[in-house]
């Protein structure tokens, strides 16, 4: 008889191209049986017995002529309590791989094939009725499994599934002899063949195919001799690519094995075939990660997982429309392909996102952080999915980064996100979608996806694949209660929790922060109270310092502070709850924060409200036992609470807001390990009567911490800011922020500045002291955190010393200078060494690059004992190595693996030693061979336990040697603040240095009106400029004293006026800041505040035209400023007609001069306005100097600031300059001087007329007087106010009644 091939099951058939079907009929051609329907197996009576003549086996050798074999008849019996249609499939011949007929040359015969056949059936001895002898060609047959279980499937759940044997001899099983052994065998490949819908189309076909289906039987591979055999398995194993495209709900029934099969098995480790190992075996994982997921696919083999399957159309799009007539490879690629596609469809509740509140994106009220996912998805969760999603599903606007073992992995949209921005390598972990980096390079690349705007959220292992087994232990040993099937699944992989949460504005990590600037977060609430006015309250951090400041004010229509603020702090992260902040503020706010700024919206139900921050508080800092609560406590806070806040907690907005940023740190879960820093301050943009101040306006446009264009390059900061230490260099931008406006402070400062540049031998000796320090202020706020690495606690340590040394030998230098200012500030330095000392007394000194740290014996009572515990462990296995040595009588060691602890203890011999048939064989070499002893394990385990003990003991004994060094927290931070102080100063010193000549000392002069009085002043940014230096035009700056407070200032464009101006500006800075001005002499009396409205621009954001912006300005300027104040105007008036243009700017010049009495610089391009206000004693006439040659219509600019009064602007020259055609410029010189003799010709004719009167503009000085006179107004309050106003009047009537004609007495 001849040899049966070996049986393989096939899922449900797809459905060909008809003319395949058709060539395929023609060689087992039939007459049709009347009946299209597969689904149940018809009765035994009408079946036709199955008469086929079974070509002869060949052998590649092998004619093909041989003669055929006698036809035999085969039955197929059921399977047990199961109909044929269950698991239907097709099963095919094709070209085999060395060399054979394809199903193309099949000739119309074939041998019986046998579904039912068992392996434990095979041994039985073998069949009357079947021939013998003959060999035939070697046939494929190509089974597809679903992906489902490719994907997910463990080497036990493979072996049942889709490994093929093939028994020692063929045999057929009938009906009767089923029953006669009384088991019921499994079908090892379902046979019919059916396409519903090509019977629909083709009655005919389908009959065809129908009885086609009926004549295949059941294959069985031949039999294999000997050792070659076995050695050919495995490349057989290629011939068989699973395929299943039955429907979902078809049970996959298990193959039962032979027993000599299994042990092969067995030995072998249960080999699967080689393409489902390449999943089976796929995927990162980490120890412990694959059990989690082999448990998850046990249960998918009886019951679906939920996730969608291959679709069914799939194989019938192939080529010939049936994935039984590609060759092997072909369906492989095919399989392949349709497995990438299932990986890449996302998750059904990705498709259609929604936030838990089931809004869709772009929806008003929509949640970036959250995801809704329905309830039933949980269900078809893997453990470890299940783990991620809940994760994911509060955080889903995050990076999460998950660690695996010694890799961190990106998934689903994360992993999307990670391969567009950085081209890292997209794979796929059974059914998400995977990215994954080396642990090390997590900082690396943290950084990188803020850097793009992120946020980035790091999940890690909270055990090692040794402590979840240990847990498991412990929980059964304790006998916990019953745990539903999920949560015990979920318990079996490794647990993981998110560590925290990092974005631009909340950083602490040292690797994270590139910029030694603060990177501020900024909480924000604000409150209408209907009046117009509107009150904020704001929460500043400083994360990486743990510094929060809290402020509340109200504001004007211009957010004049709230600006101020901004500017100042220029902000990484907004925090704002929906809907509470208005049109105007938040367009105000999107204008000045820089296109980088983190928005972060919360809902109304999230953040915490007025009364819940109150009770947050008290829960965060309880009232301990000497704290006694007091009744006068403000809003009933303990008196634990930190006074800042105490102070504020009458303010709502602020507590609010203060709210708002407790809960979204912890959210971030950092929120324990900045607010128990107790770091708290209340700030005020403005500081009014404690500095200069620089409100928003001004620090843009004087360029104070940066240019227009949004860099550093010229402004204030970038020329003045040369500070080595990074505390030293944040410390300076506030100095810069709020200059010293006391005279004895200012003059203190100076005196500092000039020892420094006295003594430079000084400052080499403070360089070498600070030029290698850490940033040891956000160290000490890390080691707080106890988030600090051993290296760097170890580095701040000997950090500390130097500088506790250093700080006492730069005192004792800075004795003998003549000012006491860095004496004393040297001296307010604390001693360190001994709380050094104390903390160093409490570890062993690390070896090498050792990354824990080890404590003292006799320091840690729980440290102790373990270590006492894996002494001995380690003696008993020494004496025990002793004793095997003995009882062998040959020399053994120990081997210890140089990675990781998993293979410790392994006892080493010569190559081969006898040793005893219980040991293992491990390993070996050449020389050696290695083997794990079972008498041993369990000492081996005891002591992998108590080092896994000893790492949880040195981490606690971390954690309190931190909380020791913190407890001195004040006094570190003291050196610090006194390291920074004096970093600045030398910053003042080199600044100065740099300025070349004339720089000169600043006279400060006390008073009660503010005066300036600079000569030969430069613009410090342009004088330092490579490009400039030599040539820049210095300028006499007189303002107040015996000289006019305001400069009505004239002259072309691009004459130097802006110049000037901020030169000004710039001087009174430097002055105040306490360092060198770049003048020949500088003589002031300090002033309160610089205000600026300079520049024509509109904000389109706020529906503001440029001349309504240029009014809110003004009108800030108006209400703010004193006579001890500054003030730039420039060319206000311009944004509307020239009459109206012209009256507001008198009226607001004739303010300044009369009323408010500020220092001021008015440039205008109103020449009438010179000739209205000659008269005023506070107004002087100054203009930028021009040469013009009238005929080659040129302009040369002198840039040099003279009295008088420009004899024009000037503007159709400029026109000329700017290359306005010709033709053009001189038709425009035409209409201006006509204009202009009209006007002139208008204006003397109205001085005939009216000749003898006051003009109109003096008129107001005289209605002034007379309400006085007459009680309608009131003398402000201020003496020094009301004597200036009355010495301005007195002059202005003088000179109006001198011009006029009147006599004066």
């Amino acid at each position: 008889m001849a040899p049966q091939p070996s049986s393989a099951s096939t899922g449900k058939a797809n459905g060909g191209d008809k003319m395949k079907q058709k060539s395929l009929m023609s060689f087992f051609a039939k007459a049709p049986v009347n009946s299209t329907t597969t689904g149940a197996r018809p009765n035994a009576a009408d079946k036709p017995s199955a008469k086929v003549t079974p070509r002869e086996r060949h052998t590649p050798d092998a004619p093909s002529s041989d003669p055929p074999v006698p036809p035999a008849e085969v039955h197929t019996p059921l399977s047990k309590g199961q109909s044929q249609s269950s698991g239907i499939a097709s099963a095919t011949y094709t070209r085999s791989s060395d060399g054979g007929l394809s199903a193309k040359e099949t000739p119309p015969t074939s041998d019986p094939i046998d579904v039912d056949m068992s392996d434990e059936e095979q041994a039985a001895p073998r069949g009357s009725g079947i021939r013998t002898g003959l060999t035939r060609l070697k046939r494929k047959v190509v089974i597809e499994d679903s992906d489902e279980d490719t994907l997910a499937v463990t080497d036990k759940t493979t072996s049942a599934k889709a490994t093929f044997r093939r028994g020692s001899s063929p045999q057929v099983s009938s009906s009767r002899e089923l029953s006669a052994t009384g088991r019921a065998k499994k079908r090892r490949v379902s046979v019919a063949i059916s396409d519903e819908e090509h019977l629909h189309e083709d009655d005919e076909e389908g009959s065809r195919i129908s009885s086609f289906t009926k004549r295949l039987t059941q294959y069985k591979k031949l039999p294999k001799k000997g050792k070659s055999t076995s050695n050919k398995s495995m490349s057989d194993d290629d011939d068989f690519i699973v395929s299943d495209n039955a429907e979902e709900d078809d049970e996959v029934e298990e193959v039962p094995r032979s027993s000599s099969r299994a042990s092969s098995r067995t030995s072998k480790s249960s080999r699967p075939s080689s393409r489902l190992s390449a999943y089976t075996h796929s995927g990162a994982s980490s120890e412990g990660e694959n059990e989690s997921d082999a448990a998850g696919t046990k249960k998918s083999t009886k019951k679906s997982s939920g996730r969608p399957p291959l679709k069914k159309e799939a194989s019938s799009k192939s080529v010939g429309g049936n994935n039984s007539f590609l060759t092997a490879a072909e369906q492989r690629a095919q399989q392949q392909k349709a497995e990438k596609k299932q990986s890449e469809d996302p998750f059904s509740f990705l498709v259609d996102v929604k936030d838990k509140d089931g809004v869709r994106p772009g929806e008003p009220g929509y949640d970036p952080r959250t995801l809704y996912i329905p309830p039933k998805a949980w269900n078809g969760f893997t453990p470890f999915e299940k783990q991620f999603w809940e994760i994911k599903q509060n955080h889903y606007d995050t990076v999460l980064f998950f660690q695996k073992g010694k890799f961190l992995e990106l998934y689903e949209e994360d992993a999307r996100i990670g391969h567009r921005e950085f081209d890292l390598k997209l794979t796929s972990r059974v059914k998400m979608s995977m990215v994954g980096v080396p642990e090390m390079s997590f900082n690396f690349w943290a950084a990188k996806f803020l850097g793009k705007g992120y946020k980035v959220g790091r999940v890690d292992q909270a055990e090692t694949a040794l402590g979840a087994e240990m847990r498991l232990a412990a929980d059964k040993k304790g006998g916990k209660g019953k745990v539903a099937a999920g949560d015990k699944a979920k318990d079996k992989i490794v647990r993981r929790e998110l560590n925290k949460v990092y974005t631009n504005g909340t950083l602490v990590d040292a690797e994270l922060l590139t910029d030694e600037q603060a990177g501020h977060c900024v909480s924000i609430r604000e409150e209408d109270d209907g009046s117009g006015k509107q009150t904020f309250g704001i929460c500043v951090l400083d994360s990486a310092t743990s510094e929060f400041n809290l402020s509340a004010f109200e504001d004007d229509v211009c957010r004049t502070r709230l600006e101020t603020m901004m500017r100042q702090l220029r902000p990484k992260e907004m925090i704002f709850t929906k809907g509470n902040l208005s049109v105007s503020t938040t367009r105000l706010l999107k204008a000045i924060l820089p296109g980088s700024c983190l928005w972060t919206s919360l809902r109304e139900s999230e953040g915490l409200t007025y009364d819940k921050t109150l009770e947050k508080l008290n829960e965060l800092y309880p009232a301990g036992e000497d704290d006694i609560e007091m009744n006068d406590s403000p809003r009933h806070l303990n008196n634990a609470v930190p006074d800042a806040i105490r102070e504020m907690a009458g303010h709502k907005a602020s507590v609010e807001a203060l709210g708002s940023m407790i809960w979204y740190l912890n959210t971030l879960n950092i929120d324990k390990d900045i607010l128990s820093m107790k770091n708290f301050n209340v700030y005020d943009p403005m500081q009014r009567g404690q500095g200069l101040v620089l409100d928003g306006q001004t620090l843009a446009h004087v360029e104070v911490l940066m240019n227009n264009e949004g860099t550093e390059e010229g402004s204030l900061l970038k020329l003045l800011g040369r500070c080595i230490t990074p505390s030293g260099k944040r410390l300076f931008r506030i100095w810069l922020c709020m200059p010293l406006r006391n005279v004895s402070d200012i003059n203190a400062r100076l005196d500092a500045v000039q020892d420094l540049l006295n003594h430079p031998s000084f400052e080499q000796e403070f360089t070498s002291v600070a030029k290698g320090l850490p940033d040891l202020e956000r160290i000490v706020s890390r080691i707080h955190a106890k988030n600090c690495k051993v290296k760097d606690f170890l580095k701040v340590l000997s950090s500390f010393k130097t500088l506790s040394n250093g700080l006492s030998q730069l005192a004792e230098t800075a004795a003998s200078f003549d000012s006491q200012t860095i004496s004393g500030l040297l001296r307010s330095a604390p001693n360190l060494l001994p709380n050094i000392k104390h903390v160093k007394a409490m570890f062993k000194a690390p070896e090498g690059n050792a990354d824990e740290l080890v404590p003292e014996d006799g320091k840690d009572e729980v440290y102790d004992g373990i270590m006492e515990e894996i002494h001995g462990l380690e003696q008993e296995l020494d004496d025990e190595l002793k004793a095997l040595e003995r009882k062998l009588g040959i020399k053994l060691t120990y081997w210890h693996s140089a990675q990781g602890t998993k293979d410790i203890y392994q006892v080493q011999t010569r190559s081969k030693e006898k040793v005893p048939t219980t040991w293992t064989k491990s390993g070996s070499t050449k020389a050696v061979d290695r083997w794990s002893v079972p008498a041993l394990a369990p000492k081996i385990r005891a002591l992998k336990e108590a080092r896994e003990n000893r790492n949880t003991a040195i981490k606690g004994f971390k954690n309190r040697l931190y909380a020791e060094f913190d407890a001195d927290r004040s006094v570190w931070l003291r050196a610090i603040r006194v390291l920074a102080e004096l970093d600045c100063l030398f910053s003042l010193a080199k600044a100065s240095a740099a300025l070349g000549e004339p720089a000169c000392r600043p006279e400060l002069i006390e008073g009660d009106a503010a005066f300036i009085d600079f000569e030969e002043l430069r613009h410090p940014a342009l004088c330092t400029s490579t490009g400039l230096k030599g040539d820049f035009i210095p300028n006499d700056v007189k303002l107040g004293g015996d000289a006019g407070r305001i400069a009505l200032l004239t002259g072309p464009n691009m004459g130097g006026k802006s110049t000037a101006m901020r030169m000004t500006a710039t001087g009174i800075i430097m002055a105040q800041m306490g360092m060198l001005v770049p003048a020949k002499s500088a003589r002031l009396c300090p002033v309160d505040s610089i205000l600026t409205r300079m520049g024509a621009y509109d904000n389109m954001f706020s529906n503001a035209s440029t001349f309504k912006v240029e009014l809110d300005e003004c009108c800030k300027i108006l209400r703010d400023a004193t006579p001890k104040s500054f003030v730039i105007l420039d060319e206000l008036g311009r944004g509307t007609s020239t009459y109206d243009g012209m009256a507001i700017a008198g009226a607001v010049l004739h303010q300044l001069a009369t009323h408010t009495l500020a220092l001021s610089f008015f440039a205008t391009h109103y020449g009438s306005l010179t000739d209205d206000y000659a008269y005023h004693p506070n107004i002087k006439n100054m203009h930028m100097e021009t040469l013009v040659d009238d005929e080659k219509r040129e302009l040369v600019f002198l840039y040099k600031l003279v009295e008088g009064v420009a004899s024009s602007s000037f503007g159709t020259h400029v026109a000329n300059l700017a290359g306005v055609p010709i033709e053009v410029v001189e038709r425009a010189e035409v209409v201006s001087k006509d204009f202009a003799q009209q006007f002139k010709e208008k204006t003397e004719g109205k001085k005939a007329k009216v000749s003898g009167r006051l003009p109109v503009v003096a008129q107001a000085d005289f209605a002034y007087l007379y309400g006085l006179a007459t009680g309608k107004y009131e003398m402000p309050e201020d003496p020094v106010r009301r004597r200036e106003i009355l010495r301005v009047l007195k002059g202005a009537v003088k000179n109006c009644l001198r011009g006029a004609g009147a006599a004066t007495p």
